[in-house]
């Protein structure tokens, strides 16, 4: 319930973020760069991130991220009012909110061992990523809703909220198993932030060492890199240059991402547990790529809803799957940093991505962007087959 209402608001705060910056600035490279900061701090210092998740205990990291994220969003909307908004700003508090980001998403995923038995987490990851479903669903649902009643700058209001509210949920959480023993919640700051360095330097020696975490990361790496900026960079663009639409309508393109990804959690819960994970994520990667191609042909609001909707039946492939295979392979107490490792992998190189599509989007048409990167993203998930140790991995 927490991610549900967190994770609407996430996605009311980009709808809102990526808008306001096209209207205030009427730069695609400058939307994609300010885009690009809520990313960086994944890249800059998401190991970190992992240290601390595998030292104090995660579910009060969680809580402490949501409160200081909930504070943050609302001095965007105070400053719109005030006259003091700029594009710079904007970029501050997104890196800002994205910085906890990087405690708060290691520590979700690495708590879930103790939430559920190991022969449930597949399960239990699928039931996490139907919950994010559903604030993909209620999010721009809410946001074409209010954007013309209220204006797009509300919608940092209700990002607020929902950061309190997922607070509260959070701090009902109950550990139905006893933490497990590297998380020390009494541990002093300045201890941790001391032994940090050299908790990174074992996490890193640890994925360089099985072949299966360092295969896992480099696809990963290499596909967000491709698909994600025009995934979201790009829509926003699409809407206005391509379709001649407003904001509201692309909050309502938005939706078809959660429909599909609803459908897909479906499927692969009826027979995921036929296939090894690797696998179903490799296809994964080649048929998220693939299902961007229409996006070239596509001229309506109702084509692209369509073809976002298809595409991201694809997605629980990939994102149901990763988490499973690092808690099943993965040592508990080296998780919080090799999940940290995935975060990095994921959102740092969609913040190169989007930097990137920002840039090409000024001299390349967007709809013709999404086919190079269709075919550029399969690719990286055909390569993947190469290497036997992952293939072969649960």
């Amino acid at each position: 319930m927490g991610q549900v209402i967190s994770q609407a608001g996430d996605s009311i705060y980009e709808i809102g973020l990526l808008w306001l910056m096209l209207e205030i600035s009427g730069s695609r490279a400058a939307t994609g760069l300010v885009a690009m900061s809520g990313y960086l701090p994944t890249l800059l210092l998401g190991m970190f991130g992992g240290a601390l998740a595998d030292r104090f205990d995660r579910r009060r990291l969680m809580l402490i991220a949501d409160v200081a994220r909930g504070i943050l969003v609302l001095f965007i909307p105070l400053l719109y009012y005030l006259n003091g908004l700029s594009g710079l700003l904007l970029g501050v508090f997104t890196f800002a909110l994205a910085t906890f980001n990087t405690v708060f998403n290691p520590a979700r995923d690495a708590v879930i061992i103790n939430l559920v038995p190991q022969e449930k987490l597949l399960q239990a990851n699928s039931l996490i990523q139907t919950s994010w479903q559903f604030a993909l669903l209620i999010g721009p649902a809410l946001a074409g809703l209010l954007i013309p009643l209220m204006g797009i700058v509300h919608l940092f209001n209700a990002d607020a909220l929902t950061f309190f509210l997922s607070f509260y949920l959070i701090s009902r959480i109950v550990l139905s198993r006893p933490a497990i023993k590297s998380v020390h919640p009494r541990a002093k700051f300045n201890d941790v932030l001391l032994r940090s360095f050299s908790d990174v330097k074992e996490g890193l020696k640890y994925a360089r060492r099985d072949r299966r975490v360092w295969v896992l990361l480099l696809i990963t790496a290499i596909d967000n890199l491709f698909i994600m900026g025009p995934a979201i960079v790009g829509a926003p663009i699409f809407v206005r240059d391509i379709l001649h639409q407003t904001a509201d309508k692309y909050a309502f393109t938005q939706i078809a991402y959660a429909l599909g990804m609803l459908a897909g959690t479906v499927v692969l819960n009826l027979v995921g547990k036929r296939f090894r994970h690797s696998r179903i994520l490799l296809w994964g990667i080649i048929l998220d790529g693939l299902s961007y191609f229409p996006l070239l042909y596509v001229k309506t609001f109702w084509g692209m809803f369509v073809t976002l909707a298809v595409h991201s039946l694809a997605i629980p492939m990939i994102i149901i799957p990763r988490p499973t295979l690092i808690q099943k392979i993965v040592p508990p107490e080296m998780q919080g940093r090799i999940f940290s490792m995935i975060s990095v992998a994921v959102v740092g190189f969609t913040a190169i991505s989007m930097g990137l599509t920002g840039i090409a989007a000024e001299v390349i048409p967007i709809n013709q962007l999404y086919a190079v990167i269709a075919v550029l993203a399969a690719v990286s998930g055909a390569a993947g087959w190469l290497f036997r140790d992952f293939r072969q991995a649960p």
